[in-house]
């Protein structure tokens, strides 16, 4: 059986290529449900999940790493985050019609955006070209253009679980670059033969054995990746007091209550006249301080 809900990195013996590997079980299956995703937007979603995590491996941080996607004529956004300790969320909205729709039509007139916030230092942002038909495309035109370096990603997903495999060419080093390049070229070929269910289905040693098996690999132990929304009803009441007293009072006369539902968990939290009342006593109090 394959790892669940891990990321694992290896090298290879004397050579400047890394890889990593997810997979995503139990925090994919967080992610949707509860959600009535269509099959396209699902595999979108997926492909966003696996992508986010294989990104976060490689960038050297403490911090929040996101992926957007805004704007689009059917996909209105698509947001998937991750901090440092390998916690993801993501939400994702449409409009219209999705089936028989390919990713550019899904996509068409939207941007994607990569955010790197520090938890010390200065927040980055790239914008990603959207060329390709597939969100790994995506993903490997950042690193061309972000970071120089040469970068395969292979996605997949069923109804279930979803992964992916990342293979990255390291800087050469001098004296290096025409072997570099004739390494990269012959790790590359060997990884195109990679199927679906394997990558889906067999343990990370066995994977790696069946495709490098004339190579020495250095596997190292995995990280645990889960879904971590972070909504709570806490944070509920403090977005309700601070629209103010008066803006409660018009929502008490106009509502017998109010439900915020998270766009990431799908759960809703209810709040009543008494609950309302309440929250504008604490409204009051703390504009009257502010004042």
């Amino acid at each position: 059986m394959q790892q669940s809900d891990t990321i694992q990195r290896f090298i290879f013996d004397q050579k400047d290529i890394r890889g990593e590997i997810v997979h995503l079980n139990k925090s994919y299956q967080k992610a949707i449900h509860g959600h009535e995703y269509p099959a396209v937007i699902q595999t979108l979603l997926a492909d966003a999940l696996v992508s986010v995590t294989l990104l976060s491996a490689t960038l050297k941080f403490k911090g929040r790493l996101s992926i957007q996607l805004q704007g689009g004529d059917t996909i209105s956004l698509l947001l998937v985050q991750i901090t440092h300790n390998q916690e993801m969320r993501a939400t994702i909205k449409w409009e219209g019609d999705t089936e028989n729709k390919a990713l550019t039509e899904l996509i068409k007139n939207a941007n994607l955006v990569i955010t790197i916030e520090p938890e010390e230092g200065q927040r980055y942002q790239g914008i990603v070209p959207l060329k390709g038909d597939r969100f790994n495309q995506f993903i490997e035109k950042y690193f061309e253009q972000s970071e120089q370096l040469p970068t395969r990603i292979w996605l997949v997903s069923d109804q279930q679980h979803t992964a992916g495999l990342l293979l990255q060419r390291l800087p050469e080093k001098e004296n290096q670059i025409r072997s570099n390049e004739q390494d990269w070229e012959h790790f590359t070929i060997l990884t195109e033969t990679l199927k679906d269910t394997e990558l889906l289905n067999l343990p990370n040693s066995e994977l790696l054995y069946r495709l490098y098996h004339s190579e020495t690999v250095k596997i190292f132990k995995p990280q645990t990746v889960q879904y971590v929304c972070g909504c709570s009803r806490e944070k509920c009441e403090n977005a309700i007091i601070s629209l103010g007293p008066q803006e409660i009072e018009s929502i008490k006369k106009e509502e017998e209550f109010i439900e915020i539902k998270c766009d990431f968990c799908n759960k809703n939290y209810h709040f009543d006249i008494v609950d309302l009342t309440r929250l504008q006593n604490l409204s009051e109090e703390k504009f009257q301080k502010n004042s």
